[in-house]
């Protein structure tokens, strides 16, 4: 006789009293039955570190932008060097995050002490490849990217510096991935914050007052990491959180570095793979329609981007919340965390969408006057945001598969709207319409991502429920006490 679903419910503790002399080092309690208001508290402030991280970059172009146009030329030639090692560390992270999540969940406090030993070994040991490598092929790289006569000097300047800091770039996006996968957003945007402030403070000093120019930048850019390394160090030093880090823990198993490579190597294909399809956006463009139509699509893109970035932080953090809960064997908890984080970015992404339609050519305005490229931006701003409102299921679901190792969804849903699902559109409709085509391509791209997401949240919703169901007709298989509202 099946158990009727209003009785599949994980066990609830009793209700925790908060602790309000609780140090804000300290991490949140995943297992904190207060569901809902858990998730806001990790994913506001990492939305918050996103969001300070965008503007980093921002800041930082600004500050080069004065020193000239070749600077600002050399340090876009090299963005994507960066890019791919900046992907390597996201994976890296993602992999990482996601398993000791579930380790925590499942009690197994070793395993996940290991899985971020391991994750922050990998990291430094790629990092001194990365750098070795760009010390000996750094002018060819540069060349094979762009760099013209005028712009390989300035160029060969700034990556010459950065290059000694791969291992501290790495080091500091693992650091990050590993106490927000603890529960700990806070601590994560304070450094990042900090670190935001100092560079800021540093850039003029360095490039203007020392003279040092688009070296300067790069010198600013790598304090501010080891100042931001310098704090994750002292935390974990400091035993602030619930993982402790050993250099004797550094030991490699296959059972260890599956999970992590099965979720992070896609995580990383698709960051490496947004370099790429961004560059056949720009040269598809450019071939339909000019220099004006490559600024109207940047325009776009930054427009998009602009929206996705707070999606991105909030299903970073939350993720935390899914991994645990999946680890404790809460399937209903996973459940009723999806639930949320798919009302929440919905509802954020429509709105979003709302605004950027009704007032597309007022924003397209604030980049440029240029009456050409303000039409064809205005154009491409309603064609990216046509499908916006339903970009929060496709975040919300990768996370999903990636908190229940599922590596090989998680793959297809990661790399279909840069990838798979972009690039024949990029093809095949520009042909058929011209620069219409080019702009309706991530349109539809975003379209058909969704569908499949759709249908990988289907399949995982009811496969929890019947995993729910069991565990509701089992004696055997108690679920840890981590649970929350259905």
């Amino acid at each position: 006789m099946n158990a009727p679903l209003s009785t599949l419910e994980d066990p609830v503790p009793a209700p925790v009293t908060p602790d309000f002399e609780e140090s804000l080092l300290k991490p949140s309690d995943l297992a904190d039955p207060r569901l809902f208001s858990l998730i806001m508290r990790l994913a506001l402030p990492s939305v918050c570190g996103l969001s300070i991280h965008a503007l980093h970059h921002v800041v930082n172009a600004a500050f080069i932008g004065n020193v000239g146009p070749e600077a600002v030329a050399a340090v876009s030639v090299v963005f994507p060097i960066f890019l791919f090692i900046s992907a390597i560390g996201h994976g890296l992270g993602v992999g990482c995050a996601a398993s000791i999540g579930r380790h925590l969940g499942a009690g197994n406090t070793d395993e996940a002490n290991s899985t971020a030993t391991i994750g922050l070994g990998l990291a430094g040991l790629v990092g001194v490849a990365c750098t070795v490598g760009l010390l000996i092929w750094l002018t060819p790289l540069l060349r094979l990217f762009g760099a013209t006569p005028a712009i390989l000097p300035p160029a060969q300047d700034y990556v010459g510096v950065l290059a000694f800091g791969c291992a501290f770039t790495l080091l500091q996006i693992l650091c990050d991935f590993i106490v927000i996968s603890e529960g700990n957003t806070r601590f994560s945007m304070w450094t990042l914050i900090g670190g935001f402030t100092l560079n800021i403070i540093l850039d003029p000093i360095f490039i203007f007052g020392c003279n040092l120019g688009v070296s300067g930048a790069a010198l600013a850019t790598m304090t501010s990491q080891l100042a931001a390394l310098a704090a994750f160090a002292l935390y974990f030093k400091k035993s602030a959180g619930n993982l402790r880090v050993h250099w004797r823990l550094f030991r490699p198993t296959v059972a260890i570095l599956r999970p992590i490579f099965s979720v992070g190597l896609p995580a990383t294909l698709t960051t490496a793979l947004s370099a790429i399809t961004f560059t056949l956006i720009y040269r598809t463009a450019g071939a339909y329609g000019g220099e004006a139509a490559i600024a109207a699509i940047g325009i776009a893109l930054r427009v998009f981007t602009l929206g996705e970035l707070p999606l991105v932080g909030f299903c970073i953090g939350a993720q935390a919340v899914l991994s645990y809960a999946w680890g404790a064997k809460a399937p209903l908890r996973v459940l009723s965390a999806t639930r949320f984080m798919l009302l929440v970015t919905t509802a954020f992404a429509v709105a979003h969408s709302v605004v950027i339609l009704t007032f597309s050519h007022a924003i397209v305005g604030l980049f440029t006057k240029d009456p050409s490229v303000l039409a064809l931006g205005t154009q491409a701003v309603i064609a990216f945001h046509l499908f916006f409102g339903l970009t929060g299921l496709q975040l919300v679901v990768l996370v999903l598969l990636q908190s229940l190792d599922k590596g090989r969804s998680a793959a297809i849903v990661s790399l279909a709207p840069q990838g798979y699902l972009l690039i024949p559109p990029l093809l095949i409709l520009p042909r058929l319409w011209g620069l219409d085509g080019v702009i309706m391509a991530p349109a539809v791209a975003i379209a058909l991502t969704v569908v499949i997401a759709g249908l990988f949240l289907w399949r995982e919703t009811e496969a929890l429920k019947r995993f729910a169901l069991r565990g509701a007709l089992s004696s055997d298989t108690p679920a840890r006490s981590c649970s929350g509202p259905l």
